[in-house]
């Protein structure tokens, strides 16, 4: 059974009101903030880094429409499913033509999960849809109330 958004997403893995100039600032942040939360291991982020930038450059996860980017990657060595958030008022980072991106979920998995890897990013996306829900988590003041939030919602 995959995890709930929330046991994949602590509120020790999420960053408020970041401000980053583009999306692979924004990865390597995010994968810092794992490895820094004890859910990745060090050794692990420079390959997390290049595996999520590598499936960015083939297909965009961002959703310029709603504001939303879920960068993703199967990594061995990671146990589970994890997951950061970065979210923002304004922009997390900018994307194409100076489009704000202010919610961004990065989810790593082990090989292994492969289905309930994609179930989890299915829950995830269908969570982010509700636009109501999206401008809680964009204004929200810390990562507690953006975990509460996930829970509540979930």
């Amino acid at each position: 059974m995959f995890p709930r958004v929330s046991h994949a997403l602590p509120a020790d893995s999420v960053l408020v009101q970041p401000a980053w100039g583009d999306l692979d600032e924004t990865i390597r942040q995010l994968v810092a903030r794992l490895v820094t939360a004890g859910r990745v291991p060090a050794e692990l982020a420079t390959e997390a880094v290049r595996l999520i930038q590598e499936r960015e450059a083939v297909a965009s996860t961002a959703m310029v429409d709603i504001g939303v980017s879920i960068p993703h990657a199967r990594l061995d060595g990671v146990s589970g499913i994890v997951a950061a958030m970065a979210v923002s008022p304004q922009a997390v980072y900018e994307a194409g033509n100076r489009l704000p991106i202010s919610i961004v979920v990065l989810v790593l998995s082990s090989p292994a999960l492969a289905g309930d890897y994609l179930n989890f990013l299915a829950s995830l996306s269908m969570l982010l849809q509700s636009a109501r829900f999206r401008q809680r988590l964009r204004n929200a003041a810390t990562p507690q109330e953006v975990e509460n939030l996930i829970r509540a919602n979930e």
